[in-house]
């Protein structure tokens, strides 16, 4: 089995797609609308990967297909495409594998070194900086993701076997992750969960680290409170999760935050800034979100309260 960019294939017949979703032979994916058989189906395309190489159907389901493709680049992508390409090598390292999927794909808290590898993954992409950056400059796209995914491929063995190597691409967000669980620990940050609209929100004195703020968090819609001496700074959203079809049965509908967005901008005092709805909708955008923010975008202090919006959400969420 080899691996080829989605924008590179001639044909799609002999082609598995994984974590992305177009058109296939067979596809493997938790996007939405997805085609994966149902035996195959779990939370994570790499736990779905490794259903497939494990599964007695293995044969029928790969029939006449030698290529395994994905159309974007993230942690669940390589790794499922990783699955499928080094079979053998993969299933080592099944558990850690899994893990770092889902703290990449879900912002979850798994291990700390999946944490550390998600970030090392992510930084393939960096032309700049990147491991990998002077193989990537004047690349096209395609080609430059075929890159990624190849040196993505020899590179997660030693993620999973010496982390510590590569420190300097992980050191500063995993200084923001402890600083983040210690601000929990000392009670600068708090959180107060609502069952009623299956609400969590979460108070802290600077923006906390991803993981941290979503493993903290109990329910799937998530206002975080950055208190700052200016104001507060506010950001509703779904988590991540919500947005996957996957096995587990305690999500929240996605809803439009169209009407919470007009309701706040109607009482709010401060000039500076907009209520803005980030993401065109909750369904088809991933990153589908609720900020008060200037017109570059940039986060304003808002001049209501935290009871404000809550009284807001409790309404109409």
């Amino acid at each position: 089995m080899k691996f080829v960019f989605e924008k590179l294939l001639e044909t799609k017949d002999n082609v598995v797609c994984v974590d992305g979703l177009f058109e296939a032979k067979l596809q493997l994916s938790h996007w939405r609308d997805n085609d994966t058989p149902y035996e195959l189906k779990a939370d994570t395309t790499t736990e779905m990967a490794f259903k497939l190489i494990e599964s007695s159907q293995k044969e029928k389901h790969l029939k006449g297909i030698d290529t395994v493709s994905n159309n974007h680049f993230d942690a669940d992508g390589l790794i499922s495409a990783y699955v499928l390409v080094h079979p053998e090598m993969a299933t080592e390292y099944k558990s850690q594998l899994i893990n770092v999927a889902r703290t990449g794909d879900f912002a979850e808290f798994t291990t700390e070194d999946a944490i550390k590898a998600n970030v090392v993954i992510e930084s393939l992409m960096d032309i700049e900086n990147g491991p990998v950056r002077g193989e990537l400059k004047g690349k096209s796209y395609p080609v430059m993701m075929q890159i990624i995914y190849e040196r993505g491929f020899s590179l997660l063995p030693e993620l999973i076997d010496n982390i510590d190597k590569y420190e300097r691409y992980w050191k500063k967000d995993f200084e923001l992750y402890e600083r983040s669980e210690q601000s929990f620990e000392n009670q600068e940050s708090v959180f107060s969960n609502y069952s009623d609209c299956k609400l969590s929100v979460i108070e802290s004195p600077y923006t906390l680290h991803t993981v941290s703020k979503f493993s903290h968090a109990e329910f799937d819609i998530v206002l975080s409170v950055v208190k700052t001496q200016s104001g507060n700074h506010y950001q509703l959203e779904y988590k991540p999760i919500t947005w996957f079809e996957t096995l587990r049965k305690s999500k929240v509908e996605r809803k439009p935050f169209d009407e919470i967005a007009k309701r706040l901008q109607e009482i709010e005092k401060n000039n500076e800034g907009e209520w803005k709805i980030l993401g065109n909708d909750p369904i088809e955008e991933w990153d589908y979100r609720l900020v008060f923010a200037d017109e570059k975008f940039v986060s304003q202090p808002s001049s209501l309260a935290i009871y404000e919006l809550e009284s807001l959400f409790f309404e109409l969420l």
